[in-house]
């Protein structure tokens, strides 16, 4: 087993910042059941701040937890989801959607990982009454291969979306790096869109485990900390959790975390490309993925643990955390 520094932000140590964190609370009396503590509140309050209208928050320990929690409150039972065909949901939770909600996912082939209106319009066309109800649409900012939604595209989503009955919800698991990317704040991507409902994510940002659930509507804000326990999310050292969340959103560090790995993919991208190995896909945030013979990816597999994210086209991806250095940029250079 090689190195996992180019396998995804999630098989990396939390990040020492936030460590130092968690160590200095463990001897900090408990000063409120779950969801109720300082650091939660606090936590909550900093998300609260990024916004002019009220918003209704939950916590998870992980991004399978939060979309299924969210879309646990945004379905209806005759109710099904629209995504991109490799979003999270679609592909990489083991069906977790249709087996915890019993709601179906209706996929779209979309290039890079991106909708459009039209792409959705298509299939709400094909399911219309007494078919599969299309209720929520599922974006993930940004996508699963790296690339961003302008705010412009997201609102244009949002408005045909809301036209045709149905709430929109963000996977947010890399959120930060696309308010970084982008230049903005939670206010732009989430309320000026009008986007009814959101992850943010802590764990690809070097938290331990750290999720927050967003929502918008005061319709979806029934029965919260019922449906925290029912989707197994109701973590009794929740304190520990909600201090990660705080840490992050205080003075927007994760803003500072994510520039790192955005760069940091940046400088992977120009030195890959010194070597005439060009990415397949715009690098927006802090996914590189480019297109290696078997021969490099079986030298690069003699250090780093890596495997092709598409057999077909032969294409890999590299994800830089906050652990990737300069070092391991130079190392891959060499391999490949």
């Amino acid at each position: 087993m090689g190195s996992t520094v180019f396998s995804g932000e999630v098989w990396t140590n939390v990040h020492p910042d936030i460590m130092e964190r968690l160590f200095e609370i463990n001897s900090v009396p408990v000063d409120g059941k779950v969801g109720h503590g300082s650091y939660t509140k606090k936590a909550r309050e900093l998300m609260q701040a990024q916004f002019d209208g009220p918003v209704w928050i939950t916590e998870t320990v992980n991004g399978t937890a939060a979309n299924i929690l969210a879309l646990k409150c945004l379905l209806k039972p005759w109710s099904s989801i629209v995504c991109a065909d490799v979003t999270h949901i679609n592909t990489h939770e083991c069906g977790a959607a249709e087996f915890n909600l019993g709601a179906k996912v209706l996929s779209i082939p979309a290039p890079a990982g991106k909708l459009t209106p039209a792409l959705v319009e298509e299939v709400l066309e094909k399911n219309r009454a007494y078919h599969l109800m299309p209720t929520v649409l599922v974006l993930t900012q940004p996508t699963e291969y790296g690339v961003l939604y302008s705010v412009p595209e997201l609102r244009e989503l949002t408005e045909m979306a809301h036209e045709n009955g149905m709430e929109v919800y963000i996977d947010g698991a890399r959120l930060p790096f696309a308010l970084q990317a982008l230049g903005i704040g939670l206010k732009e991507m989430i309320e000026e869109p009008d986007i009814d409902a959101f992850s943010f994510g802590g764990t690809k940002c070097g938290a331990m485990f750290a999720e927050m659930v967003v929502f918008r509507r005061e319709k979806d804000k029934d029965h919260l900390q019922y449906l925290q326990k029912q989707t197994l999310q109701h973590f009794d050292k929740s304190k520990f959790l909600g201090v990660q969340l705080e840490y992050l959103l205080e003075d927007e560090n994760w803003r500072r975390i994510a520039k790192q790995m955005n760069e940091t993919a940046g400088a992977l991208a120009s030195r890959l490309a010194e070597k005439g190995i060009r990415p397949v896909y715009p690098i927006d945030t802090n996914m590189v993925f480019v297109q290696l013979s078997e021969d490099q990816l079986s030298r690069v597999r003699t250090v780093f643990d890596l495997h092709y994210w598409d057999q077909k086209t032969k294409v890999v991806r590299l994800c830089c955390s906050h652990e990737t250095t300069i070092n391991d940029i130079e190392k891959m250079e060499e391999l490949v």
